[in-house]
């Protein structure tokens, strides 16, 4: 194989590797929220949106993000992916649209939208056994007042 060959691979793997969006882990205690600046701290609440380009929002509460979204700061062609931090598996994230929510005022969200997110549906029954209240879809969370 010659050098020319090698370097075009070396140069197309970089090129590749730096078009990968993934989610940015939240650093709890550092990073601000991009809807209301104030610390993300509490590790079972926050949420990532990644745009197209590879741009990551944070957000310390699901109320925060719909905000974002709602006031339409990256349009909705350019958004990639939407994740939530996972109640039962803090600092974890999960797709928004494939999560199960829970909302419940007992829950205490930073913001105060008081909705917990699980990436399946056994642990979202044990916290609703525990918390009880209404359990949501992503859609039905987005789409309400």
């Amino acid at each position: 194989m010659s050098i020319k060959s090698i370097s075009f691979f070396v140069i197309l793997s970089f090129i590749l590797s730096a078009c990968t969006i993934e989610t940015k882990p939240i650093d709890f205690g550092n990073d601000d929220c991009d809807y209301c600046k104030m610390t993300i701290s509490d590790t079972r609440y926050g949420a990532e949106l990644l745009t197209k380009k590879g741009r990551d929002y944070k957000f310390d509460d699901l109320h925060c993000m719909k905000g974002f979204l709602n006031d339409e700061i990256v349009a909705e062609d350019q958004i990639h992916s939407l994740w939530i931090v996972d109640f039962s598996n803090p600092e974890q994230l999960i797709k928004a649209e494939t999560s199960f929510l829970l909302h419940n005022d007992e829950l205490k969200s930073p913001m105060g939208s008081n909705i917990a997110a699980f990436g399946n549906e056994e642990d979202l029954n044990k916290y609703h056994s525990e918390y009880s209240g209404k359990i949501l879809t992503w859609k039905e969370f987005f789409n309400s007042n």
